[in-house]
């Protein structure tokens, strides 16, 4: 083997190594950017949640009640919706 070839070959194996480093930070950037992307979506929809939460109540009491006043029904209904926008 000369020296040139030695030489052609490390470069070749020094180009892939940046190659592939590359490649992985690219990965793992766009996993970033996922895991924030559906973060950002959690807080929202939590947001949502508590808002529309709010305007019920408000609207109850608008009319002199409270959620004391709501029936079985009404009152699984609120807990399900909350658990179900909290756990996404």
């Amino acid at each position: 083997m000369t020296v040139q070839s030695a030489l052609a070959i490390q470069k070749t194996l020094v180009d892939r190594a940046k190659e592939h480093t590359i490649a992985v930070s690219a990965t793992a950037a766009s996993g970033l950017a996922q895991l924030q992307s559906a973060w950002a979506r959690r807080v929202g929809r939590s947001r949502l949640a508590r808002s529309i939460a709010h305007l019920d109540d408000r609207l109850l009491a608008d009319i002199g009640l409270s959620a004391e006043h709501l029936g079985f029904a009404e009152r699984i209904a609120r807990s399900r919706v909350t658990r179900y926008l909290g756990s996404q």
